[in-house]
C-alpha cells in the first residue's frame, strides 16, 4: 500500500512539473492535454471522475483516452469502455454469475432488482455511470460496491451492456404498440394529422390550435380523468408539453429525462436518465420543456448544455452533441424544434454572464450545420452595439422554443436579456440582438432581419415569448404576420417577411414607456431606470407576458395568451463577473402595498383590443401555463392547480377540475382509440383527461 501510494505521488508530482513548464508541454502534444487536464481537476473541474481514477487513466501506456475531456470536461459523455472483446464478455458473464445473478436474475430480467434487459439503466445509462454503479454501489438500495480491479468491473459493464435487448422488452410490454417514424413533411402538414401533436406547439406556426372538435362547448363538462403519468422525479417544476407520435407520447421529466408512454393507458415503454455533472449553473431550477420528434428520433436537450439523439422505440442514445461548456454558465432548458434534417435547439444561461447562440445540428449525425450568435462580436453587423468588451458576457439566451414559416424559409426565435441584468452602465448601447425577435435563414443560419422589442434593457425583459405566426388581412390586404406578447407589458404585430412593425399596444400596466413610436423604439419615460434606492417600475421581471404560450384561435380570430400584472422595485448594483457564477448586477423586490394578479386575456390583433378577460387572483409567485385553442370552440388554461376550459369566445369559464399540483406547463390535446384527449403536466404528474359517459 505504501509502495503505492508513493508511485502515485511520484507521478501526481511529474505531471503537475508538466503543467507548470507549460513551454515543454506545448512542445510534447500527449503531455499537453494530460497537463490541461490536471489543471481542470485542479481547478474544481471533471466532477464525477476521482483523482484516482484520473491518474490511472492518463499513466502512459494506458488504455483510456481521455484528450476529448478537454474540450468536454464531463466524464459520463467521454469515457467509453476499453474492454469489449469477446474474452471480455466471457469473463464479464462469469462475474455476473456469481455477483450479480441473485438479484438481478440469470439473463439480466431482474428477479429482486433492476431489470437490466430493457437496455435503460436509472443511474445512468453512459459507460462510465455503468462503471460507477457497479464500482461504487448505489447509496439506500441493495446495490453493494464491487472490491474488483478496474479490468473486471469493465468486463461487468461489457455484459451488462450485452444483456439490452429493447425489441424484446417492448414486445413484453405491449405486441400493439405502433411506433411511428415521422418525416419533415407530416411535421409540414400536422394540421392534417391532428390526432397528433408533433411540435412543442403542435405545428410550426406556435398557434397551438387544434381542429379536433370531440370535446365541446355542449360537452365539456363530461370531461374527467382518464390515466395519470407518476414522474419518478422529487422535482416541482415541471413545464414540459409532452408530443404524441402514433400511439406514443413522449414526454420530458426534469432534470433531464425522457419517457415514452403508451398514449392510450400512460404504461411507460422506456425511460432515459441522462446523466448530469454534480454542479450546474442554473438561475430558475431544472426545468425541461420537452422533446421534438423526426425519423424515428426523439430529441432533448439537457441542463449541463448537451443535445441528445434518442432511438423512438427503444430510449437509447444514437449521438450526444455539447452545445457549449456547462462550466461557464451554458445550460439548456428548451424543447428542440426539428425541420427537415436538421434540429434547431437554443441555450441559457442568461443570468450567468454567456454569449448566447441558436444552434442547427444534423438530425443523423449530431454534427452541427450553422450556429447563429445572439451576441455580435468584432465585425458582426451589431457589435457596436455593445461597449468595450461588454460582448464577450453579454447574455441573449434563446431558451424557448421559436416558430418556422416553411414558405420563406425562415425560423423566427426569440432572444432574451442581456447580462449582468440590470446594470446597464457596463454596456452601453443598444445591446443586438438581446431582447429581440430574429428571422433567420433556416438552410444557413444568415440573419435576415431582427427587430429589438427593448433596446438596452434593465429589467429583464426577456423576449422569449414563443412568435406566433398568422396569415390575415392588414389594411385590406393579406399580409404575413408574426403576433408577439412580450415581457416588457407590449403586444405587437410585425410583418413576418420583412420585420417591420405593424402595431404596438400595451397589454399590461406599464410604467418604464408610454407607447412604442413610429420608428419602432419604445417612447421611454425618464426616471425609471434601476438606482440605489430603488425605482418601482411595471411590468416586474415576471412580465407582461413571459414564458407561457400563447395560443391564436382561428374561428374567432382572438390571440389569448397568460398576463402577469405586477410591479417590482429594481435595484442598481456593481456586478463583477466569475465564471459560472450569477452576474445580474442587482435585485428586485416586491412593490409595498401594490398587489398582483394574473389574467387570461384574448386580444383582437387588429386593434390591440382586449375582447374578454379572466382575472385570477393575486400571487406573488406566478402558477401558470400555457394555453390551447381548438376548433371545439374552447380555450383550455392551467393556473395555480385548477385546469379550466373556457369559450373562446367569450371567456365564460364551461369546466374545471384541481389537479392537485401546481400547473406550469401547456396543454395539448390528441386523438387515441376514437376520443379526444386533453393531456397536461401538473405537479409531479402527467394528467390525461377525456369524455366520460353522458
Amino acid at each position: 500500500m505504501r509502495r503505492l501510494r508513493f508511485k502515485t505521488l511520484v507521478l501526481v508530482t511529474a505531471l503537475l512539473a508538466i503543467v507548470a513548464v507549460s513551454g515543454a508541454v506545448i512542445a510534447v502534444p500527449d503531455l499537453n492535454w494530460r497537463a490541461s487536464l490536471l489543471r481542470l481537476k485542479i481547478g474544481g473541474g471533471l466532477e464525477g471522475l476521482e483523482w484516482s481514477e484520473l491518474l490511472r487513466m492518463i499513466r502512459p501506456g494506458s488504455p483510456y483516452y481521455l484528450e476529448p475531456l478537454v474540450s468536454n470536461p464531463n466524464p459520463y459523455s467521454v469515457i467509453r469502455n476499453p474492454f469489449n472483446s469477446g474474452h471480455d464478455l466471457k469473463a464479464g458473464a462469469a462475474l455476473f454469475r456469481t455477483r450479480c445473478s441473485q438479484c438481478h436474475g440469470s439473463e439480466g430480467h431482474g428477479s429482486s432488482a433492476t431489470n437490466l434487459a430493457r437496455g435503460n439503466h436509472e443511474h445512468g445509462d453512459s459507460d462510465w455511470a455503468l462503471y460507477r454503479t457497479i464500482r461504487h454501489g448505489i447509496d439506500d438500495t441493495a446495490m453493494p460496491s464491487q472490491d474488483l480491479p478496474d479490468l473486471q468491473i469493465w468486463q461487468l459493464v461489457a455484459y451488462t451492456r450485452s444483456l439490452a435487448r429493447p425489441d424484446d422488452a417492448l414486445e413484453a410490454v405491449s405486441d400493439d404498440i405502433v411506433f411511428r417514424s415521422i418525416s419533415g413533411a407530416e411535421i409540414l402538414t400536422a394540421d392534417q394529422t391532428p390526432e397528433q401533436w408533433l411540435t412543442f406547439s403542435g405545428n410550426y406556426s406556435g398557434q397551438r390550435y387544434s381542429k379536433l372538435v370531440q370535446i365541446t362547448r355542449e360537452n365539456v363538462t363530461r370531461l374527467r380523468i382518464d390515466w395519470v403519468h407518476q414522474t419518478s422525479t422529487p422535482d416541482t417544476i415541471v413545464e414540459a408539453t409532452p408530443l404524441v407520435v402514433g400511439d406514443v407520447m413522449y414526454v420530458t421529466e426534469p432534470p433531464s429525462h425522457v419517457v415514452a408512454l403508451d398514449a392510450r393507458s400512460g404504461r411507460q415503454l422506456w425511460v432515459y436518465r441522462h446523466p448530469l455533472p454534480d454542479r450546474l449553473s442554473l438561475c430558475c431550477g431544472r426545468i425541461n420543456r420537452g422533446v421534438a420528434v423526426l425519423g424515428d428520433r426523439v430529441f432533448v436537450s439537457t441542463l449541463d448544455a448537451h443535445l441528445v439523439a434518442l432511438d423512438a422505440r427503444t430510449g437509447r442514445r444514437a449521438w450526444d452533441a455539447e452545445l457549449a461548456p456547462h462550466a461557464q454558465g451554458y445550460s439548456a432548458t428548451a424543447a428542440p424544434l426539428a425541420l427537415k434534417d436538421k434540429v434547431i435547439v437554443g441555450i441559457a444561461g442568461g443570468e450567468f454572464g454567456i454569449r448566447g447562440f441558436l444552434d442547427a445540428y444534423d438530425a443523423q449525425t449530431g454534427a452541427r450545420v450553422w450556429r447563429f450568435e445572439t451576441i455580435p462580436g468584432p465585425g458582426q453587423p451589431g457589435h457596436d452595439t455593445w461597449t468595450g468588451d461588454s460582448w464577450r458576457t453579454g447574455g441573449g439566451p434563446t431558451w424557448m422554443t421559436g416558430t418556422y414559416d416553411p414558405q420563406l424559409g425562415l425560423v423566427y426565435w426569440g432572444v432574451g436579456n442581456p447580462s449582468p441584468d440590470h446594470a446597464g452602465d457596463v454596456r452601453g448601447g443598444d445591446n443586438l440582438y438581446t431582447n429581440s425577435v430574429v428571422a433567420l435563414d433556416a438552410e444557413t443560419g444568415v440573419l435576415r432581419w431582427h427587430y429589438q422589442f427593448t433596446p438596452h434593457d434593465v429589467y429583464d425583459y426577456d423576449a422569449n415569448q414563443v412568435p406566433v405566426l398568422v396569415d390575415a388581412s392588414w389594411g385590406g390586404a393579406p399580409r404575413k404576420l408574426l403576433l408577439n406578447a412580450n415581457k416588457n407589458g407590449f403586444f405587437y404585430v410585425l410583418d413576418r417577411q420583412s420585420g417591420e412593425l405593424l402595431f404596438a399596444t400595451p397589454l399590461a400596466r406599464t410604467s418604464w414607456a408610454t407607447s412604442v413610436g413610429a420608428d419602432g423604439r419604445p417612447v421611454r419615460v425618464p426616471g425609471t431606470q434601476p438606482t440605489a434606492r430603488g425605482t418601482l417600475v411595471y411590468p416586474g421581471p415576471g412580465g407582461g407576458a413571459n414564458w407561457w404560450p400563447p395560443s391564436f384561435h382561428r374561428d374567432s380570430g382572438l390571440f389569448v395568451v397568460p398576463v402577469a400584472e405586477q410591479g417590482k422595485v429594481f435595484f442598481a448594483g456593481a456586478p463583477e463577473f466569475r465564471e459560472g457564477e450569477m452576474f445580474v448586477g442587482s435585485t428586485t423586490e416586491p412593490a409595498s402595498g401594490e398587489p398582483s394578479w394574473s389574467a387570461l386575456r384574448a386580444i383582437r390583433p387588429s386593434t390591440g383590443e382586449i375582447a374578454w378577460q379572466l382575472r385570477r387572483p393575486g400571487r406573488e409567485s406566478f402558477g401558470m401555463g400555457g394555453t390551447l385553442s381548438t376548433a371545439g370552440g374552447l380555450v383550455f388554461w392551467g393556473e395555480d392547480r385548477e385546469l379550466m376550459a373556457l369559450d373562446a369566445e367569450t371567456g365564460a369559464v364551461l369546466w374545471s377540475m384541481n389537479l392537485g399540483g401546481r400547473i406550469l406547463a401547456a396543454p395539448i390535446t390528441y386523438m387515441s382509440e376514437g376520443r379526444q384527449r386533453v393531456a397536461i403536466s401538473a405537479g409531479r404528474a402527467v394528467f390525461t383527461i377525456g369524455l366520460g359517459q353522458p
